[in-house]
């Protein structure tokens, strides 16, 4: 489970980035703006952002740092190709492994791995967001890393250092804090807490784009995934390059972000309620 939820947070969270900026320096840096009156202010700023992100298909490089045997972390490198779909569809595919694909959409998520593991993962957004505890990254997070987080009014807000914090809760506990540069309005950091409050995941987005047909979206993406004594566990850095408009026409659509067959993968394995992935029968 560990090395399957490991995968799930480097390559899905993969939405994310390359540039290695820490939030203290990012923090020192930002301008002293002043922030946004109340909380329905900032939604409507961020709700205008994501609905002016277009779909769009870019290059990356990615670096994913895995533990070796000694606990270090090993840098692996991936050519990859992205597909974006406002707001949930995306598609990666690495060119590393053979094949190393991620898609999401509306209602599913899956992850299918061959050579090296010859295995297909799949599941149900919907249960997924039930297994907080076991997933360091939602599959809905994989969309978050291009600033579409859905962020509204239940939401809490306050000001530090040049930028709005804004603070999501379930039934008194914090899940989720978005960092929001008072002068751009960009999000700039996206932190992920389980039900102790300890933080699991962080992604930075930095160096954000303006690509063709006025598509704005951070080129540069850091994830994180921290162990129990809250130290850097495995972590991946994205490039994205060559951005560019993306219209997929039906046969895309269906094939990119439509969850495919088994297609001879030797093992298929379903994310079921007690949030641990099981085994389908030949």
């Amino acid at each position: 489970m560990k090395q399957i939820t490991t995968l799930l947070l480097l390559i899905a969270t993969l939405t994310l980035i390359a540039g290695c900026q820490s939030l203290n320096e990012t923090i020192i840096d930002a301008p002293d703006c002043p922030g946004k009156a109340n909380i329905a202010s900032a939604v409507r700023v961020l709700a205008l952002q994501r609905q002016n992100i277009r779909p769009f298909k870019s290059k990356a490089d990615c670096v994913v740092y895995f533990p070796n045997a000694e606990g270090k972390l090993k840098p692996e490198s991936v050519d990859a190709s992205i597909y974006f779909v406002p707001p949930s569809n995306v598609y990666f595919k690495g060119d590393k492994f053979g094949e190393i694909c991620l898609g999401t959409n509306d209602t599913e998520f899956w992850l299918r791995i061959k050579p090296d593991m010859d295995t297909y993962w799949y599941g149900a957004k919907a249960r997924a967001a039930d297994c907080v505890a076991d997933l360091p990254v939602n599959p809905d997070a994989v969309a978050e890393g291009f600033g579409m987080v859905d962020i509204t009014t239940d939401w809490t807000l306050f000001y530090r250092d040049g930028y709005d914090l804004l603070d999501y809760a379930e039934n008194g506990k914090k899940k989720k804090r978005v960092y929001v540069n008072a002068c751009t309005y960009l999000i700039n950091r996206i932190e992920y807490f389980d039900d102790s409050g300890a933080l699991k995941a962080s992604a930075d987005l930095t160096k954000y784009t303006t690509g063709e047909n006025g598509i704005v979206v951070p080129s540069n993406i850091y994830v994180v995934n921290y162990d129990e004594l809250g130290l850097e566990s495995q972590s991946m850095e994205i490039k994205l390059k060559h951005l560019a408009p993306f219209v997929p026409t039906e046969k895309q659509l269906k094939k990119m972000f439509a969850r495919p067959e088994r297609d001879g993968y030797k093992y298929m394995k379903e994310l079921k309620d007690n949030c641990e992935f099981e085994l389908i029968a030949d």
